[in-house]
Parts: C-alpha cells; structure tokens; sequence
C-alpha cells in the first residue's frame, strides 16, 4: 500500500503541493508542475524543471528523506 504523501511539504527548494491515486503523484514544486511522479510503497520519486527527485516517506507519514528529496509535511 502506497504511503499516504497528500497535502503540501516544506523543502529546501520551496513549497512541494501532492495528491495522489494509487501510485501516481502529481503536484507541483513552486508552481513547476511534476512529471512522472510515481510512489511505491514508502519510496517516491517525481520529475521537476528537469530534474529527478527521489525519497522516503517515513512510518508516520509526516517527513521524507534519503535519495535527493527531504521534506516536512506541513498539512
């Protein structure tokens, strides 16, 4: 079962606004639109302006990190 990631997250490159069905993401970074965002489990990884952002979405559902994308859900 996909993680639950909807909501908007704080990052160090701006505000990152999900939603998602099943295992697609969707949203944006800054109002950059995400491509191929996909989540697999706890692992998500999404496409802004190019470039390839990839993480993992903690037990509680509240903060991403690993790979390249670190997060704190804000609501």
């Amino acid at each position: 079962m996909p993680a639950k990631v909807q909501g908007t997250w704080k990052t160090p490159q701006g505000n990152l606004t999900l939603t998602h069905e099943f295992q697609n993401v969707t949203g944006n970074l800054n109002g950059t639109p995400i491509t191929g965002g996909k989540l697999r489990g706890d692992q998500i990884s999404l496409t802004v302006g190019g470039t390839t952002y990839t993480g993992r979405v903690n037990a509680a559902g509240n903060q991403i990190s690993g790979g390249n994308l670190n997060a704190t859900k804000l609501n």
